[in-house]
Parts: C-alpha cells; structure tokens; sequence
C-alpha cells in the first residue's frame, strides 16, 4: 500500500516513524509548506520522498493520503482533487492510526523488554546447568573411580583370606607339632624338660598365631562389610547423578524453546 502524508509536524513525524515499520506499507512521500518542518528532517533521514508542494503526489500511484494538519480547508482541497484516485484519510483519521500504532509499538517495545528479561535469565540459567552438568559429571567420575577402588579392595582382601587361612593351618599344625613334642619329652623324662619348654614355647607361638590371624580375619570382615556399604552408596549416587543430568537436559531443552519461541516473537 501506497501512502501519502501531508503535514509534517509532530504527528506528521510520528506518523512517518511508526508506518515504516509496518511491512506492505511504503510512505512514497510526505509533504509540508514548512521544508524544515520534523517529518522532512525525519524523512531525509529514512531515505523517504518529501515536498513542499502537494501537486507532486499527482505523478505518484497512491492507494491513500493521511492529512496530519488538522486544516479544514487543505482536507477539502485534498477531496476535490484527489477523492477520485484514492482514499483521504483526515486528521481524526490519522490520530486514530497514530493512536493504534502507538499503541501497538508500545506493546511491542514492552515485549520485547520481557523478551530480553526472559533472554537474560535463560542465559543466567543455561550457565548454572552447564555448571551443575560438570559438578555432576565430575562426580560421577568420583563414583567411578571409588566404585573400581572398591573392587581392587576386594580382591585384596580375598587374596588376605586366603592367607589367612593358610596361617591358621600352619597355626594348627604346629600346635599339633608342639603337642606331640611335649608327649614325646614326657616320655624321655628328666632328658626332655629342655625339649618340653621348646615344645611349649612352640604350643605358644602358634595359639598367638591363630588369635592374631582370627582377629586379622575379623578386620577383613568389617572391611569388606564397608566395601559393599561403599558399592551400595555409589550405585545410589551414580542414580542420583544421572536423574540430575536427566533433568537438566530437560530444562537445557525448555530453555532452547523458549530461546526459540522468544526469536520467533521477535520477528514481529
């Protein structure tokens, strides 16, 4: 649509910045007797046709002229000559335009403050996410490397159980050894009390043996107790962990849509 505004005072100018932000609408000239007047400056500005002489809308295509001067007189010069080609808008007519059209760039301006509110929170929180994305990751990494901690552990202390079993059966089969040489220097009599302390000592030696090894034993026990406390901890940390990265991808999504929402609405 071809537009012509007459009148290039403050409503005129307003009129002129408001409709050139409308697409399908092309201002093709606007003209005032005043050649200084804000709507030529405005115009000279915006690369928009301008005069001080109405004849020049005579060899331009118009669909409408809005008269932006209130002036009775130039409405009905505008009518007798130009009614027949196209629609003359008055100034009641073209306040109301400036009006919806204010109106309309008001609400678009407070759009898009909410907008770049918006924006700027999504940005806020997109980095906190990437920020708890790492926290998470970082742990289950922790979980991980405990998790293998864990079962290295746990092979230790079978291979100390074996050992320890193997203790005992040393510790047993030397009491075994210490019984039978007692018997045997209680059979040699008055030549034997010095093999009998020697078997004593040894009765000794392997009865502390076997304490020291149960009580080793019962450690490796409460040990591996732990151990499996730990894999239970971890496996419920690396669940906890993965719900968290689960649950950001899901706001890191949102927050995409809404980004993508928001460039949508700003194409308006």
């Amino acid at each position: 649509m071809n537009i012509a505004i007459v009148g290039a005072g403050k409503g005129g100018k307003a009129l002129l910045q408001s409709l050139t932000k409308i697409e399908d609408i092309s201002v093709s000239i606007i003209i005032d007797t005043n050649i200084n007047a804000l709507g030529i400056s405005l115009a000279k500005k915006l690369g928009v046709k301008y005069s001080n002489d109405l004849n020049d809308m005579e060899c331009i295509n118009l669909d409408m002229i809005i008269e932006a001067t209130g002036n009775s007189d130039l409405v009905k010069k505008l009518n007798n000559e130009f009614s027949n080609k196209c629609k003359i808008i008055d100034s009641h007519g073209a306040y109301l335009i400036m009006t919806l059209v204010e109106k309309n760039n008001q609400t678009l301006d407070n759009l898009n403050r909410h907008l770049d509110l918006i924006n700027d929170a999504s940005s806020h929180i997109e980095t906190q996410l990437i920020n708890i994305n790492t926290s998470v990751e970082r742990i289950y990494n922790v979980s991980e490397n405990l998790i293998n901690t864990a079962e290295i552990s746990s092979k230790y202390i079978e291979k100390s159980d074996k050992i320890i079993q193997y203790v005992n059966k040393i510790a047993k089969q030397t009491k075994i050894l210490g019984l039978n040489a007692n018997i045997e220097a209680t059979r040699a009599g008055e030549h034997g009390k010095g093999f009998s302390v020697v078997a004593n000592e040894i009765q000794k030696m392997a009865s502390s043996s076997e304490e020291f090894a149960s009580e080793i034993n019962d450690i490796l026990m409460h040990l591996s107790e732990e151990i499996k406390n730990i894999n239970k901890e971890t496996d419920s940390l690396n669940t906890l962990s993965q719900n968290q990265l689960n649950s950001s991808e899901q706001v890191s999504a949102q927050i995409k849509r809404l980004n993508s929402q928001k460039e949508n609405l700003s194409m308006f």
